[in-house]
This record gives structure tokens, C-alpha cells and sequence, in this order.
């Protein structure tokens, strides 16, 4: 059995949150089930193993880079007059007074309320 390429959760804010990243107790998981379901006659070859190792690593380090690129482009937008769209609705303007991570996402704080990075709409 082969299993293709996992999008990573680095881009799953941009699907509204809708995608989870495949962790490693996940993905052993299924490393479980791929081994308990395969053909006896034809079993996974080691190779197999260490490419689907590899993607999983590659993956993982393509969200931490993500992650650091989004804290990079936020520290940048420090004094910057922005305007951004809660999710209650509400529309906010006003200068990015701090930077916080928490659970990996961005926030901003703007007149004293903590935006989510994605939340933004426009930089001024």
C-alpha cells in the first residue's frame, strides 16, 4: 500500500482552520494499519518505509518554517496602521502595538485586543 503526499498544516489556517496536521502519533498509526493490512506475499519494501519517514520530517520542518516566516512578517507590522476583521465581524483599525504566539498561531495587539494574524484585511 502506498500512501501519497499529506499537505501539511502549515497552510491550514488558509482553509479557515479546517485541516489538522498529520502529527507522528498519527501518522504511526497508520504505519500500523499499513503493516497489519499488508499483502504477506508482498510485503512493504524498507525503502518505502524510510521515503514515507522522510516526507513526514520534510513536512514538519516545512511548518516550522511556515511558522517562523508568519512571526517574521508580524514583528514587521510593529507601529504599522493596519485594519483587520474579527470574527465576530467587528472591523478594528489601528497600529500593531505588540506581537504574541500562542498554540502556534499570531497574534497582533491592536488598541488592546488580540487579533489573529489571519484576521488582518489591509496594511496602511
Amino acid at each position: 500500500m502506498t500512501i501519497g503526499a499529506i499537505h501539511s498544516g502549515a497552510t491550514a489556517a488558509s482553509f479557515g482552520g479546517a485541516l489538522a496536521p498529520l502529527d507522528t502519533y498519527q501518522f504511526l498509526r497508520l504505519l500500523i494499519v499499513e503493516l497489519t493490512s499488508q499483502n504477506p506475499m508482498d510485503p512493504v519494501k524498507d525503502r518505502d518505509f524510510l521515503a514515507q519517514m522522510a516526507q513526514l520530517n520534510t513536512a514538519h520542518q516545512m511548518e516550522r518554517l511556515g511558522g517562523m516566516l508568519t512571526a517574521f512578517q508580524a514583528v514587521s507590522l510593529l507601529g504599522r496602521e493596519v485594519e483587520a476583521v474579527l470574527p465576530t465581524g467587528t472591523r478594528l483599525t489601528g497600529k500593531v502595538e505588540s506581537v504574541q504566539m500562542s498554540a502556534g498561531r499570531v497574534f497582533l495587539t491592536i488598541q488592546g485586543e488580540a487579533v489573529p494574524m489571519e484576521s488582518l484585511r489591509a496594511i496602511r
